[in-house]
């Protein structure tokens, strides 16, 4: 049965705030005031929606002003090497609308596993708005900016809107692992370099293990969203948990429009690093008067990064673009990890560089100082001399091996001799029992 995230997640993505923040508050990209305006009209409704909201999770943790300047430089940075160009993103979601603002060319549509019509795919248009959103441009001078505004966005619908009519019953019926599975092949197939699953199950299943794997082979990088609901919190997100693939835990980051309502992220293993949950600015089917945020925005920051590095290195396996992105976090806990923010603040620049290293790396070392050539020893110690084997002749040994062979013959032929007159005493004896037992049996009768 598919577990319906954004139930729970209220207004975390799908809904728009008064107040909202672009990426361009990384980039000093204008027109955020008009957006605001715009989207005044859904602040009741916002607030309606986040008063039905139960939130089970801690609060994630926060970071110091300094986090937030510096995250800005190192979006900066990491732009002038890439923009995600050449990369495709997997969107697995309720579909996205191709023409919302800011994605104009950018969508590619793939199967639609829940077989009926969505005329306002809005889940799914806010994460690739996120994700490969354009920023400003003359035809759209509010719009928003994606963490990877070069990419392109593969849509695959795996589930419906919360208010769509029937998505209570898709919900309850549907074989959710199933589909996932389906569709994350279907990703691999249709040239994916990074594949975001927006939808969390309870229980693992062979099929999705296997898709996973599949990706995983075909150098596809998977990324899942990070969740907790239900009676524990902070348990595994499936298949986040699953060997190789990615998911982010959310901080709140000061000087950036905190998510509202707040909602933290689970505490669990699967966590590879931190990323902002803040408001930013997104798009969606009417228009760009949508916000991101929380694990929405999180999991975009995590997604965006991973397809910067595969614009630059495609070959990158995604055990290494996940190296590169935990080797460069910033504000580190302590101990290194934990499972609140991972290794860390994302660093897109940073990861760049840690992938750039990476990819230099061969699967064999190179000859020189230090490496052992294949043909030297593994011990010290003087090299051994010529073993001295015995020569026996091959008369002898033939003479040798026969008889042999007429010794077990004569074994053989003494065994049934001697089984042989066992077999008569016996028989004499039972015919010697058969004529007592006839006596006795006259007697009787007598």
């Amino acid at each position: 049965m598919l577990t319906r995230l954004l139930s729970s997640r209220g207004i975390a993505g799908c809904c728009a705030v008064a107040a909202t923040i672009t990426i361009c508050a990384v980039c000093a990209a204008p027109g955020a005031q008009a957006a605001k305006t715009a989207q005044a009209a859904k602040t009741a409704q916002a607030a309606k929606t986040a008063q039905s909201v139960t939130t089970v999770r801690s609060q994630p943790a926060s970071f110091g002003p300094a986090a937030t300047i510096q995250l800005v430089k190192d979006t900066a940075n990491a732009w002038k090497i890439t923009q995600g160009s050449g990369v495709t993103v997997a969107v697995l979601s309720t579909g996205v609308d191709p023409n919302a603002v800011g994605l104009a060319g950018k969508v590619r549509t793939g199967h639609n596993y829940v077989n009926r019509s969505n005329s306002g795919p809005v889940d799914g248009t806010i994460l690739a708005s996120a994700i490969a959103g354009s920023g400003p441009t003359s035809a759209s001078p509010i719009g928003p900016i994606g963490r990877a505004p070069a990419a392109k966005i593969l849509s695959i619908r795996i589930w419906p809107e919360a208010n769509e009519p029937g998505a209570t019953a898709f919900y309850n019926d549907a074989d959710g692992p199933g589909i996932i599975a389906s569709a994350i092949t279907e990703a691999v197939n249709k040239g994916a370099k990074v594949i975001y699953d927006d939808e969390v199950e309870t229980d693992p299943t062979l099929p999705m293990e296997q898709a996973v794997q599949y990706a995983i082979s075909k150098n596809v990088v998977v990324i899942c969203a990070e969740d907790a609901f239900g009676s524990e919190p902070n348990g595994p997100t499936y298949p986040t948990n699953l060997p190789g693939v990615l998911g982010a835990g959310d901080v709140f980051l000061p000087g950036l429009v905190p998510p509202s309502p707040k909602a933290g992220s689970p505490k669990n293993e699967s966590i590879l690093v931190a990323a902002p949950g803040n408001q930013f600015l997104a798009s969606g089917p009417a228009g760009p008067d949508y916000s991101v945020q929380n694990y929405y925005a999180a999991a975009a920051w995590l997604i965006g990064t991973a397809a910067l590095i595969k614009s630059v290195y495609p070959n990158l396996s995604p055990a290494l673009v996940a190296r590169a992105i935990a080797l460069s976090a910033r504000d580190r806990p302590a101990g290194g990890y934990n499972t609140t923010v991972g290794f860390g603040l994302i660093n897109p620049a940073g990861a760049l560089q840690q992938a750039s290293a990476l990819a230099k790396l061969a699967t064999t070392a190179a000859p020189g100082p230090g490496v052992a050539s294949p043909s030297a020893r593994l011990t010290s110690g003087p090299v051994p001399g010529t073993i001295d084997a015995v020569h026996h002749s091959t008369v002898k040994l033939a003479g040798f091996g026969a008889a042999i062979v007429v010794g077990l013959a004569c074994l053989l032929l003494a065994v049934l001799l001697a089984r042989r007159g066992r077999r008569g005493q016996a028989g004499r004896a039972g015919q010697a029992g058969e004529a007592a037992q006839a006596d006795q049996g006259s007697v009787r009768i007598s």
